[in-house]
């Protein structure tokens, strides 16, 4: 058996130095850290990069001359020869079998892939990490299993998790080999860049989706992700009696991008489907859902006291191409191009939320940094006689409550300051806002 581990463990090393393509956003973040004692935990849903980009820094760390390779134990357990490895003390004697029999002296670095599917990894992995001195240690995951209250405890105060997301407009560009770092770049490609901006809101940014040249195919594929996430991540992990309702329930939330809801509202919805569910089990279907990534839930900020209230909530996916699966979020292009706002702003703000009156006025994003500076987001399409006091009017409501940033984003190839009611609003093109241009 342990000639099979070592075999194992030498194609995972080899697979690193043959790892390709772009850089992610993400990696010069992962990079600073290393050196450091924490563990690295990356999270972030199904197919969005993350062995990619662990088996990138791995490489990076070797051709740095910081690790050399046979001191770097690289596994994916989604690597069915590794199936049997299912507990701590099988994963301990793999482990020794690396140290003993392949790793030099020096530092060590163990970059576990997918470790949720090895049961209590996480006391194999504190054990190892108050143990050996020698060892850093990357672990990745694809739901919040890996980060859950039990987990968190057992390895409280030893760990710094990255979160990522699919492809952002910049990494698909910079796919296809195209770098927008100015405006020059921005309208030198300005034909490609409207081009690949719609195909992004309409087929989302989870990378192989980039291989795939037919929409049909592109939506098969969708699905196919789609359909392991309900079956594995949440039928099969928390045994679900009414499988078909999860899919319902995740399909309708795809559909309501960007609306108020509330449990009842989903309760409601059930009914005239003829489903008939106690209201704390749609919660946790609704919670379920949430912790695969496939969806993320915003609440709202009453800017006039200051508090955020639980009870009305927005949801957002991951990814825009899986909620076109539903044909009516197909129908609303505003509501996904606040999806693509809300992912971009996922990546740079921590908390994010929408504000409301009860004048009924609302902006879209409340968005501020650990700073604790505010940002007020509007997005429209486009900025018009017809739609700009509606547009611009929360603004003025909110600033005497909540200052900050005004920021309205649209398609509008002009950028000029506004001046409303004596607020400043910056009106910003939406597509070089993604690019940061």
């Amino acid at each position: 058996m342990n000639d099979q581990w070592l075999y194992i463990i030498t194609e995972w090393q080899n697979q690193i130095l043959n790892t390709e393509g772009i850089a992610r956003n993400y990696e010069p973040l992962l990079i600073n850290a290393m050196g450091s004692k924490p563990i690295k935990i990356v999270t972030g849903f199904r197919r969005s990069g993350k062995s990619f980009l662990v088996q990138r820094l791995a490489r990076h760390l070797v051709e740095q001359k910081e690790y050399s390779l046979k001191n770097i134990l690289y596994l994916n357990f989604e690597d069915f020869r590794l199936a049997q490895i299912n507990t701590p003390e099988k994963l301990n004697d793999l482990y020794k079998t690396f140290r003993n029999q392949m790793a030099d002296s020096g530092k060590k670095l163990i970059v576990f892939d997918e470790i949720q599917k090895v049961g209590n990894w996480d006391k194999f992995i504190r054990t190892i990490y108050e143990k050996d001195n020698d060892i850093e240690i990357i672990l990745t995951g694809s739901n919040s299993e890996l980060l859950s209250a039990e987990i968190s405890s057992n390895l409280a105060g030893r760990f710094i998790e990255f979160f990522i997301l699919p492809f952002d407009l910049s990494e698909i560009l910079l796919y296809q080999g195209i770098v927008i770092k100015s405006q020059t770049d921005y309208f030198r490609h300005k034909d490609i860049l409207e081009k690949q901006f719609y195909a992004y809101v309409k087929y989302g940014g989870l990378p192989e989706i980039l291989t795939i040249n037919e929409g049909p195919s592109r939506y098969s594929y969708l699905e196919g992700i789609l359909n392991k996430v309900i079956l594995d991540d949440v039928i099969e992990r928390f045994k679900i009696k009414h499988p078909a309702i999860i899919e319902k329930i995740i399909y309708y939330l795809f559909a309501a991008i960007g609306n108020h809801l509330s449990f009842a509202r989903i309760d409601n919805y059930l009914k005239q489907l003829g489903v008939n569910l106690k209201p704390e089990t749609i919660i946790n279907y609704t919670d379920y859902i949430l912790k695969t990534f496939a969806l993320y839930e915003t609440t709202k900020f009453d800017w006039k006291i200051g508090k955020v209230f639980s009870t009305s909530r927005k949801y957002y996916a991951v990814d825009t191409g899986l909620a076109h699966l539903n044909p009516v979020t197909v129908s609303n292009f505003s509501k996904q191009l606040e999806n693509v706002v809300f992912l971009k702003l996922k990546y740079n703000y921590k908390n994010i939320h929408f504000g409301t009156l009860s004048s009924g006025k609302e902006i879209d994003f409340i968005a501020w940094n650990r700073q604790g500076n505010f940002t007020k987001f509007q997005i429209c399409k486009t900025l018009h006689d017809e739609n700009y006091q509606r547009e611009l009017s929360p603004f003025s409501l909110a600033e005497a409550h909540l200052q900050g940033d005004n920021i309205i984003l649209t398609l509008d190839e002009e950028e000029k300051e506004l001046n409303f009611k004596g607020i400043k609003v910056r009106q910003l093109n939406l597509v070089k806002w993604l690019l940061g241009c």
